[in-house]
């Protein structure tokens, strides 16, 4: 009598072919939302300068309040320039410190009705491209622009930012970096011990913390 024999009997099994592993895909960061239109009155400029002020609480040990808070105008940093032509047409400004014995911090958001915040980033980038030393208005410290081993934080068209040694009575240092966003220019200043690396470290965690903040704002 014959048999029925299955598929299975008929020769060695097939194997199922192993599945090629491949690393998990992270998703891409959210970009952040446009800009805010361009502001149509003093009032609304002022307001978004003091919303895009950040809070540090728990930032830094050394740093427990905000030491000041001032509407002043100031300049922005200007390397080896009087000032930044754009930044004579300011119309409002919001400034805060955090200062202890070993730590300097500064923020100082500006906003304009008339300028685009990235044209001043675009003159300080020229400005930097020229400028290696220069005197200080105190007459005393000279001031020399140098670049940190590893990048502060990452430079696009809206970014720009460098290192300075002052030199006076002593030597120190200062680190600085400015964001452009829409009709809006932040600025951020960071000092530590007297150290270019520990300031340097201290302004990239600063534009960490600060960045967001501002681009919610403005």
């Amino acid at each position: 009598m014959l048999v029925a024999v299955g598929p299975a009997a008929c020769g060695p099994a097939e194997e199922v072919p192993q599945a090629r592993w491949s690393p998990p895909t992270s998703a891409a960061p959210t970009p952040p939302p446009p800009p805010r239109p361009t502001p149509t009155s003093t009032a609304e400029v002022r307001g978004q300068v003091k919303a895009a002020l950040v809070e540090l609480t728990d930032f830094h040990p050394a740093i427990t309040d905000v030491t000041s808070e001032s509407a002043e105008a100031f300049k922005l940093a200007h390397p080896c320039r009087d000032s930044l032509p754009s930044d004579r047409k300011r119309t409002a400004h919001r400034e805060r410190q955090w200062d202890s014995e070993e730590v300097w911090i500064r923020q100082y958001v500006v906003g304009y009705l008339t300028v685009p915040g990235r044209k001043l980033i675009g003159e300080l980038k020229s400005a930097l491209a020229k400028c290696r030393t220069y005197q200080e208005p105190d007459g005393v410290t000279t001031t020399t622009v140098v670049r940190p081993k590893a990048p502060l934080v990452p430079a696009d068209a809206d970014t720009v930012s460098w290192c300075e040694r002052l030199v006076s009575d002593d030597t120190s240092y200062l680190c600085t970096v400015l964001v452009s966003r829409g009709s809006y220019v932040m600025e951020l200043n960071a000092g530590e011990a007297g150290d270019l690396e520990k300031s340097a470290k201290l302004l990239t965690r600063l534009h960490t913390t600060a960045v967001e903040p501002f681009r919610e704002a403005t």
